[in-house]
């Protein structure tokens, strides 16, 4: 377990926020699977108004906030863009299929795998 008593002195720590679009390869998928750089975390989610911690094992909407801190200034520029990942197309729903689901219906999956969206 991480515990910031750990944390040199020396060492400068980056937070970053990313907003989650409808095509970004993140929606869908839980909080705790994200693939991060090494010494970067993710803290939580905000969504409406509120923080989502990732021990509450969320799964990433559509129009989410990402949390996240690198332990390194270098590694920086690396967790920007691993939260910024997004398919290279465009699709035509401009809902997040995720959001729209009953909280009964919803279940994980990586929407860079899903089929079903129609290209522009």
């Amino acid at each position: 377990m991480f515990s910031i008593h750990h944390i040199d002195a020396d060492m400068a720590l980056g937070l970053k926020t990313a907003k989650i679009t409808s095509n970004s390869c993140h929606c869908g998928i839980a909080l705790t699977s994200l693939k991060l750089p090494k010494k970067c975390f993710a803290l939580g989610i905000i969504r409406d108004n509120q923080i989502i911690l990732s021990s509450a094992e969320p799964i990433i909407w559509c129009e989410d906030d990402i949390l996240a801190v690198a332990l390194s200034a270098a590694s920086v520029p690396e967790l920007k863009f691993a939260l910024n990942k997004r398919h290279p197309v465009h699709y035509s729903s401009q809902e997040c299929p995720i959001k729209n689901l009953n909280t009964s219906d919803r279940e994980p999956f990586n929407s860079c795998y899903k089929d079903g969206y129609k290209l522009l």
